[in-house]
């Protein structure tokens, strides 16, 4: 009878988000982007998802210390890659992102490997509305915002029959306030 062994690897789902410097073109940004995959793939790691790097305006100017000088940045060429990799290993990969000097900032986190995106919100019926109706109220949540918004007054017709969406509101003038 033989025995196999099989070493069972810690691996952990992370994501790195990067800033790379606006100086660099469009292709040497990629190719930044690829060497860090390339850095990811011979420390063991494989990759779940991407987006590659494309310029972008920052939320706040930002400063990195290049030859001794402080330099700012307004924009620069922002990415993600979501892998897979041993926890041992990160410390390795952040060592090396920390002495490139075209990689205005970095983050990795700890993550779940299921897609992460968020969707659209549904709109908000309140409760009492829909206490003494008898009727289902259905709502197409795929339409925009703005559509769904035009359909207010219709709906509110159906919650609520005794109020019309020809219902006029007296206008109180500012003199009768006084």
């Amino acid at each position: 009878m033989t025995e196999i062994n099989e070493t069972k690897i810690d691996s952990r789902v992370y994501e790195i988000s990067f800033i790379f410097d606006n100086k660099l073109d469009e292709s040497a940004a990629l190719e930044k982007g690829n060497a860090i995959k390339q850095t990811i793939a011979t420390l063991g790691g494989s990759f779940i998802s991407e987006e590659a790097p494309y310029m972008r305006e920052l939320a706040y100017e930002m400063t990195r210390v290049v030859n001794n000088m402080n330099v700012r940045f307004n924009v620069g060429y922002f990415g993600w890659i979501k892998f897979e990799l041993d926890g041992s290993k990160i410390k390795e990969l952040e060592k090396g992102l920390k002495l490139d000097e075209e990689i205005v900032r970095y983050m990795v986190v700890s993550t779940v490997r299921e897609n992460t995106v968020y969707t659209k919100r549904a709109p908000v019926i309140k409760a009492e509305s829909l206490v003494n109706n008898e009727d289902d109220i259905n709502i197409d949540t795929t339409k925009e915002p703005d559509l769904i918004i035009d359909s207010v007054p219709e709906l509110l017709a159906e919650v609520v029959p005794e109020i019309a969406p020809e219902a006029v509101v007296e206008e109180v003038s500012s003199e009768e306030v006084k």
